[in-house]
């Protein structure tokens, strides 16, 4: 006898999701997770949120209206007993995983629930995928891939295809990072700088080696004061490199005219207050989420050219692309747009449009959703392709 339940008629009836991330400490996979917690929303999905009962940004999850929120314990090995528990009593049609660390929890979470549904996984990085993962994830799964660049990276380890897999671009609460004036004001007036000061931030972690490329930056703002006097700059995470960076701000001149802030969940209100900015990561980057953030408040962008980065925006329309690895490239960038507002201005009201044509919450929800059901028929057919 089957102990499994029929499978849900993918075609019609609301669809019953649950999201897990087993960090939501803050970053672009967390971001991107409480975005696809309201795209799933605006397509008529029930959704349930299991994250750590520690998790940073816990509050922000339980604040979205309509959206459960389980907190996971500390013991991550029973994990997958208490998510399959959910699965059963809330008849639970697709699990959806988020890091790498909780493909497993998943998958063994279905596999113990008995109930018939579909497993997804997302792939934020462009890090190889082992072999071992690469296997059960074409077993058992579907993939998701954020960016062009990510879904090539998993076909050079895959080459006889045996993932399925799709890309689907983050969407961006458009809405959420509206440009207000006032706001702006108040956030400078908060922070401390001048109501006329040029601001140029990076928002990204900090950690070795190589953080989010926050030793170019300060070595471009060195560069870029000395042109333009009434440049400000923030450097805005946290992590071990934050001493180091200090110290040479500090040998560049740049005290006084850099500003290290730790890392909030109110990053929209914090655009308000930049002129530009400016993402040089030089190890990886999957997409850059924070790229399509800034551009939804207007702002231009100044980023490396650098695996899926280039999908966010058009160099010279919405902002401009420079090497990695290149202070001099970048602190000219900076000092381009600095020499012609005007021009700064309109990028960012072309990217704001782009944006909201290319990433919105109701691209994401619904070609999540097309996916979703697409799984479902496919497992109700008997087969394990979904193209």
């Amino acid at each position: 006898m089957n102990r499994f339940e029929p499978y849900p008629d993918p075609a019609s009836g609301q669809l019953r999701v649950l999201l897990l991330n087993s960090l939501l400490n803050g970053g672009g996979v967390d971001s991107h997770t409480l975005s696809l917690c309201r795209a799933l929303q605006l397509q008529d999905c029930e959704v349930t949120l299991a994250v750590p009962s520690r998790a940073r940004w816990i509050v922000a999850a339980q604040d979205m209206p309509g959206v459960r929120v389980m907190a996971l314990g500390a013991r991550r090995v029973v994990w997958p007993l208490i998510l399959a528990r959910t699965i059963r009593e809330q008849r639970i049609d697709v699990i959806h995983a988020h890091h790498g660390r909780d493909y497993w929890v998943a998958i063994l979470a279905w596999m113990l629930s008995g109930r018939k549904a579909a497993v997804v996984v997302t792939r934020h990085l462009m890090t190889r995928l082992k072999e071992r993962t690469r296997r059960y994830l074409a077993a058992f799964s579907s993939v998701i891939a954020v960016s062009d660049a990510v879904q090539e990276s998993l076909r050079l380890v895959d080459p006889d295809r045996t993932l399925r897999l799709r890309r689907i671009y983050c969407g961006i609460d458009t809405e959420r990072f509206r440009t207000v004036a006032m706001r702006r004001q108040r956030v400078r007036q908060a922070l401390g700088l001048p109501r006329d000061a040029l601001i140029y931030a990076l928002i990204g972690g900090a950690q070795q080696p190589d953080g989010k490329g926050q030793f170019y930056f300060v070595k471009a703002a060195g560069q870029v004061l000395a042109r333009h006097p009434n440049s400000h700059f923030l450097c805005v995470g946290e992590g071990d490199l934050i001493p180091q960076l200090r110290r040479e701000a500090d040998a560049l001149g740049l005290a006084g005219r850099i500003h290290f802030l730790p890392f909030e969940h109110d990053v929209p209100s914090l655009m308000q207050a930049i002129d530009v900015l400016v993402h040089p990561p030089v190890g990886s980057e999957a997409l850059g989420l924070v790229i399509l953030e800034a551009l939804s408040c207007g702002k231009p962008v100044i980023a490396t050219e650098l695996d899926g980065i280039p999908e966010t925006f058009i160099d010279g329309d919405h902002g401009v692309l420079v090497p990695p690895r290149d202070a001099g490239a970048l602190a000219g960038a900076m000092c381009q747009l600095a020499a012609d507002p005007m021009r700064a201005a309109r990028m960012g009201r072309r990217g704001r449009r782009w944006v909201e044509a290319n990433f919105s919450l109701g691209s994401l929800g619904r070609e999540t959703v097309k996916l979703y059901r697409d799984c479902l028929s496919a497992l109700r057919r008997g087969e394990r392709r979904v193209h």
